[in-house]
């Protein structure tokens, strides 16, 4: 259980490029009192009360963030869930993910897909991949690779870029559709424009293994930077092999032991061995500027990677392997 409530939050967090409901702190399961509210916040409360949808989702909203109020789960997904029984496509979708996280209600994929299925059915974009997902997981719905791409493209052709991301890795892996790498291709490079830096990463992947392009290993480093700029640690792991390996960039031994003790930073495996294999071939000068250009970076990236996620070749989104 722990698994999946950490792929979801990781894949409504990092997918969809909105801010989470749901922050760190502890959990509610029962509901609790409400506190007075004031100002706006009790004129929100009083037309929630009274039906109006869109005070509903804005209420909600609020309790999820504590903004503005004292921070409530359990509230959050009851006006959720208000504003999604009259139909408000925006709440179906944050009413599902409240069921697939477990978080104000009890966990239920089900519930969740087929909450996921009604704000789709609305042309809601991070429904329809949230929807794809549990089609493609078997979570809460058979299992159908088809009907996932389905959703998939439906979300892509919108212009989601969670959408084409996912759309690309089923072609590249020919998971519910003839395998397509040039087309795989075209979608994460459609994502990547839109600055996600997982699409970014798979395009490095595909120039510096020709899979749907002409072979470039320049490109694919290139591409590898983008995304480890942003803060992906898979891409900050390979792009320090570039560095070290000279693989599309210039040799650099300071600059591969920046961007592979990041990765290390973030539990990728493998990357505090080969950080610390370098280090043995570096200079006194060479370590100290590295450490401070890691110290530079490090604050502005997340310290675990536990709700990251990566495409691959056995399904669209997965955890980083422990």
């Amino acid at each position: 259980m722990k698994f999946l409530k950490a792929f979801w939050m990781g894949v409504w967090g990092v997918i969809f490029g909105i801010r989470r409901l749901w922050t760190a702190k502890e959990r509610a399961t029962a509901r609790k009192k409400t506190a007075a509210l004031k100002g706006a916040h009790a004129q929100m409360l009083l037309a929630a009360r009274r039906g109006d949808v869109e005070a509903q989702r804005q209420l909600a909203a609020r309790y999820a963030e504590g903004d503005g109020v004292e921070q409530d789960y359990t509230e959050a997904a009851h006006w959720f869930g208000q504003a999604a029984r009259r139909g408000d496509a925006s709440a179906q979708f944050s009413f599902g993910i409240c069921y697939a996280n477990g978080q104000g209600v009890g966990q239920d994929f089900e519930e969740a897909a087929e909450w996921f299925r009604r704000s789709a059915e609305q042309g809601n974009v991070g429904a329809q991949v949230s929807l794809g997902l549990c089609l493609q997981k078997g979570l809460g719905v058979f299992q159908s690779n088809e009907e996932a791409v389905a959703w998939f493209r439906r979300a892509a052709e919108s212009g989601d870029a969670a959408g084409q991301a996912s759309l690309a890795s089923c072609l590249q892996a020919g998971r519910g559709v003839p395998r397509n790498d040039i087309e795989a291709v075209e979608w994460f490079r459609k994502a990547a424009a839109q600055g996600l830096a997982e699409a970014d990463f798979y395009l490095g992947k595909c120039y510096q293994e020709g899979l749907g392009v002409a072979q470039d290993e320049t490109e694919g480093c290139n591409h590898f930077r983008k995304a480890a700029e942003k803060g992906l640690a898979q891409a900050e792991f390979h792009l320090g092999l570039c560095y070290y390996q000279g693989r599309g960039a210039a040799v650099d031994l300071t600059a591969a032991y920046v961007w592979m003790s990041l990765a290390a930073r973030r539990a990728i495996p493998q990357s505090a061995e080969l950080r610390d294999e370098w280090k043995k071939e570096m200079s006194p000068a060479q370590i100290e500027a590295g450490d401070r250009r890691v110290a530079e970076l490090a604050p502005s990236r997340p310290r675990a990677i536990a709700e990251k996620f990566e495409f691959d070749e056995e399904s669209t989104v997965k955890l980083p392997t422990p």
